[in-house]
């Protein structure tokens, strides 16, 4: 072999040192980032458990769930552009002082503007661990509502299909919220979400207004039509204890 060819065969032979090393370091470190992230995880998981902790394991818990957060901002207002998450979690947190002054013991799977995992998936999973916690006797979900018709307006609440606690929990609700709201009466809808469909306790889902809707993105940010959202919620929820307790689900 002449000295050229025998230059670039020692070169090719260095390149691919150099190469399977980098592919080595990137192995590794992409080894170590998983592992950190299994970490993060199960730390997260820890944490968000630890909102029990306060209440005896026989005890019963209203869980109430503020929907999106974090990187994930859900739908946003047709005019103010505001971010339902943010709304979610201010009519999540005044369910949460109004449930309280009536005595009940209330677990949120968030209370700021994180969400509530990492990703899109931890953070269902960590929700998930909350709601099917066997002290949930109800879950409730917090969201607004979006729609390509913008005369479209009002509260609606969602059960699961086929669950008949679960109607009567969001009939209780939607017949509540109206009467809080001065709105007509309308039907709950049932529908098959991850929401409805994760705990074992009966749940709903709250939208509380549509933002693609003017007037009602206007109402949805006034922080005295967010207390009537919350009343009207809290008013449901203490109807259908009623019903249980005295055999009437009409």
């Amino acid at each position: 072999m002449c000295e050229g060819g025998r230059f670039f065969t020692e070169k090719k032979q260095i390149i691919r040192k150099l190469a399977d090393g980098a592919l080595a370091a990137a192995v590794l470190f992409g080894a170590l980032a998983l592992a950190w992230q299994g970490v993060r995880g199960t730390r997260k998981a820890a944490s968000v458990l630890s909102v029990f902790e306060e209440h005896e394991p026989a005890s019963s818990v209203i869980v109430i769930d503020a929907g999106h957060g974090g990187f994930d901002g859900g739908a946003s207002g047709s005019r103010t552009g505001v971010r339902e998450a943010e709304l979610n979690l201010a009519v999540a947190r005044l369910l949460e002082r109004e449930l309280v002054s009536r005595g009940y013991s209330v677990v949120m799977t968030r209370t700021d503007d994180d969400a509530v995992g990492e990703t899109k998936g931890a953070d269902m999973e960590n929700r998930k661990l909350i709601m099917r916690d066997e002290r949930a006797c109800v879950v409730i979900s917090i969201h607004m509502n979006k729609f390509t018709d913008p005369t479209v307006s009002g509260p609606m609440v969602f059960y699961m299909k086929g669950s008949e606690r679960g109607k009567a929990l969001a009939d209780c609700i939607m017949y509540s919220l109206c009467e809080a709201l001065g709105r007509p009466q309308r039907c709950s809808n049932p529908e098959d979400l991850f929401v409805l469909r994760v705990p074992e306790a009966p749940s709903v889902l709250v939208e509380c207004g549509f933002l693609s809707n003017p007037e009602d993105e206007a109402l949805l940010t006034d922080p005295e039509h967010q207390k009537k959202l919350a009343a009207g919620v809290a008013d449901g929820l203490a109807d259908y204890f009623a019903r249980l307790n005295t055999g009437d689900n009409d």
